[in-house]
């Protein structure tokens, strides 16, 4: 039998037929039981049986022969003396059988041992041994392999020594010949990318082609050699940028595809390759057609293998990367949640002990930073720099892949940096530039363009940082540099011009040397003629061209009269780029109409738009600016809303000046508080909807419940084991459902009658929000300053504000806030000192110009309508931390003239929360009091200021609201406890401490006896039968001054979670005047039940307190009386 194995293995090794080598399998199987243990030809028939096994492992992949085969070769060397001819073959096949372990699982103790047995087979064969080349060159490709995985270069350089040797005693004709030059290949190919030495990567390519042409084409190792050549195409593509390369790759690593049949064990690798090539030809070209292709290939390379294959994890990394790189392109979220999802499994699928580990995680780490620059979510970037920074710690000095990684970390701190301008993100940002630049191999590397851009971003940083014109210099020559040492073909020349021109363009704006203009003009330019049509960077830079012709038409209008025409054309090219993000269009729409209004006499051509129409463009753009997909936390936090407030604002003073009042009126609304209108969206009732399309409906109502209940975790975790699970809640839950309400929001508007749905409010939709007095929206922005007075039955009424400018509004921000922090008016129960008993008093200055500058002649307006209106401000800019219903005309100790004494206050969000309101039924339509919740925590907690004065408050309310009232005192006043209570109950009044979180609003709380309920927390809840909450705490109405739009504080937190009127307080109060305020209101709302009164309760009811505590505590004592406010109806 033992012969017929031998005999079938020939003839296998002859025509590669499958079922030759099943015949020998089971030939050497039975032999082996036929075979007594001391018969002289065991050993090799062991040794035999074990080889077939293994050529099965490499023609089928099925480990348990890979296993058997490693078992039957141990065998065989224990039983081959050391001395024993046989002994050198056997440890190599031994080794080699291990070594393909190590492949398939990425064990280090099977590769090791590998070149332990191989190191034993070279020494036990003399040098001029006829078969020394194969344990010189199986050691060789094992040392070149733990260089892959360690990065020692003298693991490379002993590789070459062996494979050189193995190659040179190997004859011609020899049928290993072809194998030897290619791995011998392999490792002058690495030396090039570590050491940049051009002479090896020809070397190796002109040894992997010779590989191919000794190599027939029915030879099973045809579509390797053909693969490797091209790889090495491949890679000579990416240094000289010539296309015949990267052609010939294709053609070749093609061919290595077809090749092999979907069973080859080695296919997924040819794809993979193949994948890349397409990848690099798209980024010299541009055709999406090879990206596509590219995506393909190395999806269908993922789906040829199992879980458990070692390949498996840098597939899905290969695959993500090539999503992130059709997102960098094209801009779509889908490829970017994506992406982040293949990384994450690929990360999942890496034993922590895996020598690619680090680099996977790298990769994730690229990922979130790249979703931080799209969504602005500084978990991300947080999450990024502590695995980038993990990736570096752990990589061993003199590693290949250190100055990568450097590089990564390097970008991810300074994008952090950008974000919270912390200087000591960009020092360690510098730092690790420094010291990629400082490990790239020498001056012709091309990593050496890349580090030189990168650290002239940082130092244009530091120069727009520290103003020192050495920094600036020294940025725009390294940008020069990189730009010089980077070819016209490669795709990141449009970039680095583009840097280039930047940091040219701020030199001349600092020191007016007009060459620097003109060298920034031309380079800029030429980065829009490199950069791809479909480039999402296609935006910004054009957005930068526009501004440079916009700079020199100011300098010299009359020399460059085209360039008007130029401006217009770039940002209008831009804002119309919807591959590029929409931030970026929203800023090119708004250069755009700034050129209308300042250039319209210079134009060589028509505008396509005319100044409302660009406005209305950008405000288009609003909610792809601040995306529903991101988190909550991360939508406060990104750098779109203040953009988006800022042009809103300029939109709206723009159309009052040409008299749309109504336009200005719906634009304010559309950009006002838009996290909060996302949320309401959410909670829109589909009555009308599921009448006549209820499938419809009942996906959209699945999608707002999602919505509602996701805010990602934290990708803090991605340190962790556990960074996949992570990762791919997030990825599934906010952005897929964002993407999936996006279609399904489209799809309705396809439907008549629908068309408008989920759209913002038009002024005829707004016109019932006024029914109960005027709704007052003031603009407040550098143009002018104007107020709108939203009427019944839907009449806009405009008072200009002339003598009111925006920086006044911001002094008197600042000298109110001045007050503030002098009298510590942080937490309830502080001692705070009184105010208004001194002429001096910041505070009558402040009340003073709001009554002169800004409400009486609104008021005079409005007292025209009605007498002693209801009215309900709606401010924006510095004005939303303004007490506009405290305005007057104050002298020691009297009030001469003032807001109070004409209307009553309240303030609102927006105008639509207003509609939201009057659409439910008030609790309060019988003369029974509602369910009231009071809670009372009058301990000292978690550092806060003991406030004994709650408990007297809670009792007051009880007395109003009698047997309808339960209290939570104390330590019953748990965060679950009323949580749940506000489920159950119409009123809730909470007399605790409260605080407004700067810089992070949704933390922003009310402190309760275990725990901080949360602005987030309140969040994820919907009360549609809610009523009243009164907010007996300090700062529940303050607001983030970064987010002068948003009004994010705990007041607005109420409104949007149901309940229809919200008393809150604008900053700290004293514990011994909430008890004198409340008793006043909960007896005017006492009497106001009793007469069955249903409007306007809260808001009277307050107005008439605020009078009492005025009245008690005297009415220039301001700090005491003025914080009080009423938001709602």
């Amino acid at each position: 039998m033992r012969s017929r194995g031998l005999v079938a293995y020939e003839q296998y090794e002859t025509k590669r037929d499958l079922e030759d080598l099943e015949l020998a399998i089971q030939s050497f199987r039975v032999a082996m039981e036929a075979t007594e243990d001391n018969s002289p030809e065991k050993t090799a028939l062991i040794n035999e049986f074990g080889m077939a096994l293994g050529t099965r492992f490499e023609r089928v992949g099925e480990l348990h022969d890979l296993e058997e085969c490693i078992t039957l070769g141990r065998l065989a060397n224990a039983r081959t003396p050391d001395d024993s001819l046989d002994k050198p073959s056997r440890l190599i096949d031994l080794g080699a059988s291990i070594f393909f372990r190590f492949e398939r699982e990425g064990k280090a103790e099977d590769l090791k041992e590998a070149i332990e047995l191989e190191t034993c087979a070279v020494d036990l064969v003399s040098d001029n041994h006829a078969n020394k080349s194969a344990p010189l060159n199986n050691l060789g490709t094992s040392l070149y392999t733990r260089f892959n995985l360690l990065g020692s270069t003298d693991d490379l350089e002993k590789a070459i020594e062996l494979q050189t040797r193995a190659v040179e005693l190997t004859p011609e004709g020899h049928p290993d010949k072809p194998s030897r030059l290619s791995n011998l290949g392999n490792s002058l190919e690495w030396r090039f990318g570590r050491l940049g030495n051009f002479e090896d990567l020809e070397r190796a390519i002109e040894l992997k082609c010779r590989c191919v042409d000794l190599t027939e084409d029915g030879h099973p190792d045809k579509s390797v050699y053909l693969n490797n050549a091209g790889v090495a195409l491949q890679e000579r593509f990416q240094r000289l940028a010539d296309l015949a390369d990267i052609e010939r790759a294709i053609t070749l690593q093609t061919r290595a595809v077809e090749l092999a049949s979907n069973g080859c064990p080695h296919k997924h690798m040819w794809l993979i390759n193949l994948g890349n090539s397409f990848e690099r030809r798209f980024l010299r070209l541009g055709d999406l057609g090879d990206l596509e292709k590219a995506i393909e290939a190395k999806r269908h390379s993922v789906d040829l293998i199992p879980d458990d294959h070692p390949n498996k994890p840098g597939y899905l990394s290969d695959v993500g990367r090539s999503l992130q790189t059709r997102f960098d392109r094209l801009g779509n979220l889908e490829d970017l949640a994506s992406a982040i999802a293949f990384q994450a499994r690929a990360v999942e699928l890496t034993p922590d002990s895996h020598p690619r580990k680090l680099a996977r995680l790298n990769n994730a780490g690229n990922s979130l930073r790249i979703r931080f620059g799209r969504l602005g979510n500084l978990e991300d970037i947080d999450s990024a720099i502590m695995l980038l920074t993990r990736a570096v710690q752990l990589t061993p000095d003199g590693h290949q892949a250190m100055p990568n990684r450097l590089n990564s970390l390097a970008a991810s701190l300074h994008d952090r940096y950008e974000r919270t301008g912390n200087l000591k993100d960009l020092k360690e940002a510098m730092t690790h530039q420094a010291r990629a630049m400082e490990l790239t191999p020498n001056a012709s590397h091309p990593d050496v363009a890349f580090n030189l851009s990168n650290l002239g971003v940082m130092l244009l940083k530091r120069f727009e940082q520290s103003g020192n014109l050495d920094d600036l210099d020294q940025a725009i020559t390294h940008k020069t540099n990189a730009a010089n040492l980077t070819p016209e073909t490669h795709p990141d020349k449009p970039s680095r011009l583009y840097n280039l021109a930047n940091s040219l363009m701020e030199r001349f704006n600092r020191a007016g040397n007009k060459p620097d203009l003109e060298e920034a003009i031309r380079y800029s330019k030429r980065s829009v003629e490199l950069l791809p049509e479909n480039s999402s960077s296609r935006a910004p830079m054009l957005r930068l061209l526009g501004l440079l012709f916009d700079t020199r038409l100011r300098l010299e209008p009359r020399t460059y009269l085209d360039d008007a025409t130029s401006a217009m054309e770039a940002f209008q090219e831009a804002m119309n780029h919807t591959n590029s993000h929409p931030l970026d269009r929203l800023r090119a729409s708004r250069q755009y109409a700034l050129c209308l209004s300042n250039f319209s006499l210079f134009f060589t051509v028509d505008p396509r738009l005319t100044l409302l129409e660009a406005y209305q463009h950008a405000l288009n753009l609003i909610p792809q600016c601040i995306w529903l997909g991101n988190n909550v936390r991360g939508r406060y936090a990104s750098e779109e809303l203040p953009v988006v407030g800022s042009t809103v604002s300029r939109a709206a003073a723009a159309a009052i000046k040409v008299g749309e009042y109504g336009m200005a009126l719906e634009w304010l609304e559309a950009g006002r508080a838009v996290v909060w209108s996302q949320t309401l969206q959410l909670r829109t009732p589909l009555n009308d909807l599921q009448r006549l399309h209820p499938k419809l409906a009942d996906d959209l109502h699945r999608v707002f419940q999602a919505l509602q209940h996701v805010d990602s975790p934290s990708s803090s975790r991605l340190a962790d084991p556990t960074i996949q699970p992570s990762l791919k809640v997030e990825v599934q839950s906010s952005h897929n459902y964002a993407l999936e309400f996006e279609n399904l929001v489209a799809r309705i508007r396809e439907i008549d009658g629908f068309e408008n749905f989920l759209r913002p409010k038009t002024l005829a939709q707004l016109a019932d929000a006024c029914s109960s007095g005027p709704v007052v929206v003031l603009n407040v922005h550098a143009l002018r300053c104007d107020a709108l007075i939203l009427c019944h039955p839907g009449e806009v009424k405009h008072v200009p504000l002339p003598s009111f400018t925006y920086n006044r509004a911001t002094e008197l921000h600042s000298d109110l806030w001045s007050v503030l922090k002098a009298r510590k008016l942080r937490d309830r129960g502080q001692n705070l000192p009184g105010s208004g008993r001194s002429k001096n008093d910041p505070m009558f200055q402040v009340l003073g110009d709001l009554w002169k500058l800004v409400v009486k002649p609104i008021m005079d307006v409005i007292s025209t309508l009605v007498t002693l209106p209801h009215v309900t401000w709606c401010p924006t800019g510095p004005l939303s931390f303004l007490p506009l219903h405290a305005a007057g005309i104050y002298r020691p100790n009297q009030a001469v003239e003032t807001v109070m004494d004409v209307a009553v206050s309240s303030y609102t969000p927006t105008i639509e929360s207003l509609l939201r309101k009057r659409q439910v039924q008030t609790s309060s339509a019988t003369n029974d009091y509602p369910r009231s919740l009071v809670v009372s925590q009058p301990a000292r907690t978690r550092g806060f200021n003991h406030i004994p004065q709650t408990t007297k408050e809670g009792r007051i309310v009880a007395s109003f609201t009698g047997v309808s009232t339960d209290i939570l005192h104390d330590s019953a006043g748990t965060v679950a406890a009323v949580l749940e209570g506000m489920e159950t109950h119409d009123w809730v009044h909470l007399a605790c401490h409260g605080v407004q979180r700067q810089g992070d609003p949704i933390n922003s709380c009310f402190v309760l006896y275990d725990g901080n309920l949360t602005l987030s927390m309140l969040m994820t809840k919907h009360l549609p039968n809610a009523d009243l909450a009164v907010l007996s705490a300090c700062q529940t109405a303050s607001g983030d001054e970064n987010l002068p739009e948003e009004a994010v504080h705990l007041a607005a937190g109420m409104l949007n979670i149901g309940y229809k009127s919200v008393v809150g307080t604008m900053w700290s109060i004293s514990d011994r005047s909430g008890p004198i305020v409340m008793a006043k209101f909960y007896e005017v709302m006492a009497e106001k039940v009793k007469e069955g009164v249903k409007e306007l309760q809260p808001a009277y009811a307050l107005h008439e307190a605020t009078k009492a505590l005025r009245k008690e505590c005297g009415v220039t004592n301001f700090i005491d009386w003025v914080p009080f406010v009423h938001f709602g109806l």
